[in-house]
């Protein structure tokens, strides 16, 4: 991928600079945009554009609240090629003009839109109520804030989601074709044990994919084909992928938040021996040791008497350390 000008002067890059600045793009978003304005081919497609399936990633990618004030940004700053679409953003792709050449100008309109409408494909639902629950985004400050409107996640589009999901899993050739793959894709990438990629896949789908389509408008509309094609498209995206990183690492963070309330409930239980503890899941006795870490008590030791006392292996009796 090559682009039309290879190199920019410095003059050039404080006139862009000084325009954005006259448009009242903050100090904040001059630097994101800058990174576009120059070239992030990562999120380029072949055509040298940014199109609009990856607007939530660049967003992420750049730090901007959401997809929509990535949108709002590119636009309000003009310096950018931009493709009309109707869509929640006005366009289905932008590029800057170092990498292709404008498109006509009769082809952009006399003005863009201002708002948008609820169903913006690329937000992630926030688990709640679903009947009142939405995006409650957090980061930049708003290039133009008059706007309160909130992805809703309806109870029967969550129940339908639910039952997609449901379908999916009942049918054998559906579930080896879409969520068989998924586990291998955790358990190799993550090096977990299959319990843990299922683990994670439960967490990707009730998280992550089940709010994601119950918040799209057209989900209802589609049938079960429909959706299956919607559904792996998605997944092959970077959107997809985007998704699968994020059920990873929610997946740690649940193996992790489970391990310590472990060990919380291990230090927490004392039916011997204040100076000894039991584990609650296994029954196994230990007690910790300065020189030998944790050591396991035999199940048929007597209660350990003291903070120094320590177990002898050779003659199965407790020893008072000197």
């Amino acid at each position: 991928m090559k682009a039309l000008k290879t190199t920019i002067s410095i003059t050039e890059l404080q006139k862009t600079i000084g325009l954005w600045k006259s448009r009242k793009i903050t100090d904040s978003a001059i630097p994101k945009l800058l990174n576009l304005y120059l070239g992030l081919t990562p999120y380029m497609n072949n055509e040298q554009v940014y199109p609009v399936e990856n607007f939530y990633d660049i967003s992420m990618a750049l730090a901007f609240k959401n997809a929509k004030f990535l949108a709002e940004a590119v636009k309000r700053c003009g310096s950018f090629g931009i493709s009309i679409e109707k869509n929640p953003y006005g366009m289905k792709n932008f590029y800057s003009p170092i990498w292709r050449e404008e498109i006509p100008a009769e082809e952009l309109p006399e003005k863009f839109p201002e708002t948008f409408p609820q169903d913006n494909i690329y937000n992630i639902y926030t688990k709640g109520n679903p009947s009142n629950e939405g995006v409650s985004p957090s980061g930049d400050k708003p290039l133009d804030d008059n706007s309160d409107k909130k992805n809703i996640v309806r109870p029967n589009s969550l129940v339908a989601a639910k039952e997609f999901f449901h379908l999916i899993n009942e049918d054998s050739a559906q579930k080896a074709q879409i969520l068989t793959p998924l586990i291998n894709w955790f358990q190799l990438h993550e090096g977990l044990t299959r319990k843990h990629a299922c683990e994670n896949l439960v967490y990707m789908v009730n998280e992550l994919l089940i709010p994601y389509f119950a918040s799209q408008a057209r989900f209802m509309k589609s049938n079960h084909t429909g959706r299956l094609c919607w559904l792996n498209n998605l997944l092959k995206s970077a959107h997809g992928q985007h998704l699968l990183n994020d059920a990873a690492r929610g997946g740690r963070q649940k193996r992790e938040q489970a391990a310590q309330e472990n060990r919380t409930n291990q230090r927490n239980n004392h039916p011997l021996s204040e100076f000894e503890w039991t584990d609650p899941e296994s029954g196994m006795r230990f007690y910790d040791d300065v020189d030998e870490g944790t050591v396991n008590i035999p199940e048929e030791a007597q209660p350990r008497p003291s903070a120094k006392a320590i177990w002898n292996v050779l003659s199965n009796q407790w020893t008072t350390r000197n």
